[in-house]
């Protein structure tokens, strides 16, 4: 299985690759950069090639061979220039004919430092994908010989949420990787517009807190059911004033990455994100992992006893 690490011809593809680089070495696998040519495709039926298809190859091999610098000759790896009809569709397809176990995209260019930022292209797989996509924050790094220092996954308190912890648990144990789960509670603008008094808002998020809490209690206990276990697994809930807040209230190590769970309204073998954990996304400080029901559902029913 592979780590498929995304470039994107003629911009910044470091956080994509340095990301990409953290995930291969976590979990034991080679990488496979892809530029995806989409400009030589459908192909002509007389062999022929404009001067933008030479112009956009040209700048596709150059992002490969930046990538090809970036990765250590200690992991195994590959970088391909893969031709399709769109970026979307390429990667999609070197994720099934490398068998990937996860894509890795970077941010758009448009990406402030330090945060995720869909383009039109993560846009789009977020809603294709049936994998794992990782997404990198603006001007990533990690430094030589970094693995991941820990997994954290977010919990909604809904059924989804409680599946892709079983999951994230999984991929923590097999990779050896410390594992956490975490809630967040930003207070709510139509509390505050209501004058609801600020210690009435408190005692509602104690009580939420204390549920959350006891829902994990239960999950944990479910863990009991696989064939392997993670390490001690610690539990955090954010609360803040907004989403950024609530996110920062919460301790992050680096690197780590954040696993999000898929909207049980998406499409059971496609990703498809909630209102929150979109809000999650925009505000982390870590990289995410989107993941997929039918990915979750896979991972229970491979290390259910």
């Amino acid at each position: 299985m592979s780590i498929v690490v995304g470039l994107a011809p003629g911009q910044d593809n470091r956080a994509a690759v340095e990301l990409g680089i953290v995930l291969a070495r976590t979990y034991r696998r080679r990488i496979v950069a892809t530029a995806v040519d989409s400009a030589a495709f459908p192909m002509a039926p007389v062999h022929f090639e404009s001067q933008y298809e030479k112009r956009f190859r040209t700048v596709a091999e150059a992002a490969l061979d930046e990538a090809r610098a970036l990765i250590p000759s200690d992991l195994e790896s590959e970088c391909v220039l893969h031709s399709a009809r769109s970026s979307r569709r390429g990667l999609l397809e070197m994720c099934e004919k490398t068998d990937a176990y996860r894509l890795v995209v970077g941010p758009s260019s448009e990406g402030k430092p330090g945060k995720i930022a869909l383009g039109s292209v993560s846009n789009g797989l977020l809603h294709s994908a049936r994998l794992p996509v990782a997404l990198a924050p603006a001007g990533f790094e990690a430094s030589e010989g970094a693995r991941l220092k820990r997994i954290t996954a977010a919990y909604s308190g809904s059924s989804t949420s409680a599946d892709l912890i079983l999951g994230a648990a999984m991929v923590s144990a097999e990779s050896d990787v410390p594992f956490r789960i975490a809630s967040f509670a930003p207070r709510s603008r139509v509390v505050a517009s209501a004058n609801v008094p600020f210690d009435m808002e408190s005692r509602v998020i104690d009580e939420w807190t204390k549920t959350v809490q006891r829902d994990t209690d239960k999950i944990l206990c479910s863990i009991e059911q696989l064939h392997i276990k993670p390490g001690e697994t610690d539990v955090v809930v954010g609360t803040g004033a907004d989403w950024a807040a609530a996110l920062g209230a919460v301790e992050w190590k680096h690197p780590e990455v954040m696993m999000l769970g898929s909207s049980g309204l998406g499409a059971l073998k496609r990703v498809s994100l909630g209102s929150h954990a979109m809000r999650i996304l925009q505000n982390s400080p870590v990289p995410i992992v989107i993941v997929p029901r039918r990915a979750k559902a896979d991972y229970i029913r491979q290390q259910t006893v």
